[in-house]
């Protein structure tokens, strides 16, 4: 049987994605690439925002229609968790499955072969989920519906996948979870604890820690750091802030002030001054007037991050502000054009000190257009034109800034 896979959204997505691409292999599926010539579709869906479920609903209604002609649908992921009845009215023929289902699959398999998120087509990168869910109450997240109060893999179950990503060569594995920072919580464990056990592990591999919210990581920010300072962990952090504002903090359900976010990030720089440092902004959030967006543009300022998601705010149901009163669209439009426009700007700034300076990376992945794709320490993308063997540790001077990445040239 051939299936195709298509998935949406968060890492810990795609992590469920490349671990039934792996599953489905070793059953002796064909995985393909093209959904014309599959006999099952299985698209994991994410329902984050509203131009997200959108689009997901297009994709359920277009496998129901010439394109899914004869093929069956299986759709899976948060909108199938809390959102079914949408899929049904969308697409009455759809088979809605929970990923539960697919990991008790996982699960039995594993009596004799472990399965992990990675297939090695096309790089190096390995993913781990260490947890589902989340210890927050966000006033405008929808996820915590989907996915609940926070759920940690066992050390033991983790360490086992781990081992099983080094023998099968990955450089970069990643770890994953609504908020990574918070793992431990419900088992008597914590973060650190589990990054000093990964660094322990016999193997050339680099490990990328996840998303980490500020209120997750406050108790436990020196042993944090430290265990940072481990050869095997990239020198990067993405801890999202929201709003440079309070008051929007507060509304939001955030649990911490912009101090507390400071606080940590100015931690993490000290320590490890060339710091890759991701965050996420909501702009027009419900109430914030124009003196909130404009201390989120402070703090923008002030933190200078090499990495900004921006999201307009997005009504989703299930959430208390889910009937609260928004600002308008072309308001939410005009702010996430300004605030692009100084990220551009920040870019712009922080990558002038790296062009011409010399790095140490390792090849991860094949580039989309050719040439292959390096990290450093600091998990910036270098992209070079050659075709370098993946896996291979190489000397590179970046020679050209590309806003979001760099070109470089093996010396």
């Amino acid at each position: 049987m051939k299936i195709y896979i298509e998935s949406h959204g968060c890492t810990a997505n795609e992590e469920f994605a490349r671990k039934l691409e792996d599953y489905l292999r070793k059953k002796r599926f064909e995985i393909i690439k093209d959904p014309k010539k599959a006999d099952t579709v299985v698209l994991n869906t994410c329902t984050v925002i509203e131009t997200t479920e959108r689009a997901m609903l297009k994709k359920i209604r277009s496998f129901g229609g010439e394109e899914g002609e004869g093929k069956k649908l299986i759709v899976t992921g948060c909108m199938a968790r809390i959102q079914p009845e949408k899929i049904r009215e969308t697409n009455r023929d759809a088979i809605i499955l929970d990923q539960k289902y697919f990991y008790d699959l996982f699960r039995e398999e594993e009596k004799n072969e472990r399965i992990v998120a990675y297939n090695g087509k096309n790089g190096k990168i390995g993913t781990v989920s260490i947890g589902e869910g989340c210890i927050g109450n966000c006033s405008y997240c929808i996820s915590k519906k989907a996915r609940g109060d926070i759920k940690s893999r066992s050390p033991e179950e983790i360490m086992e996948e781990f081992k099983e990503l080094i023998k099968r060569g990955v450089r970069e594995i990643r770890l994953t979870g609504q908020d990574v920072g918070a793992y431990g919580i419900d088992i008597s464990y914590d973060l650190p604890r589990l990054l000093k056990k990964i660094s322990r592990l016999k193997g050339e591999f680099y490990v990328r820690v996840g998303m980490m919210n500020p209120h997750s990581i406050e108790d436990i920010l020196d042993d944090l750091i430290l265990a940072f300072e481990s050869d095997k962990i990239f020198k990067f952090i993405h801890i999202p802030v929201q709003s440079g504002s309070d008051k929007v903090l507060r509304e939001m359900n955030r649990r911490y002030e912009v101090k507390d976010f400071l606080k940590i990030v100015d931690a993490f720089k000290s320590r490890f001054g060339d710091l890759g440092f991701s965050t996420d902004f909501i702009v027009g959030f419900p109430g914030e007037s124009k003196e909130d967006f404009e201390r989120s543009l402070r703090l923008l300022n002030a933190c200078e991050p090499n990495k900004v998601n921006i999201t307009r705010y997005s009504k989703r149901p299930f959430t208390p502000y889910a009937d609260k009163d928004r600002l308008y669209g072309r308001i939410k439009k005009e702010r996430s054009r300004i605030m692009t426009d100084e990220v551009k700007r920040i870019y712009k700034k922080i990558n002038k000190r790296w062009v011409g300076r010399e790095v140490k990376g390792v090849m991860t992945e094949k580039g989309k257009k050719g040439g292959s794709i390096a990290r450093d320490i600091f998990y910036h993308q270098i992209i070079i034109e050659d075709k370098i063997p993946l896996g291979k540790k190489v000397n590179i001077k970046i020679e050209e800034d590309r806003t979001t990445y760099f070109m470089g040239r093996v010396i």
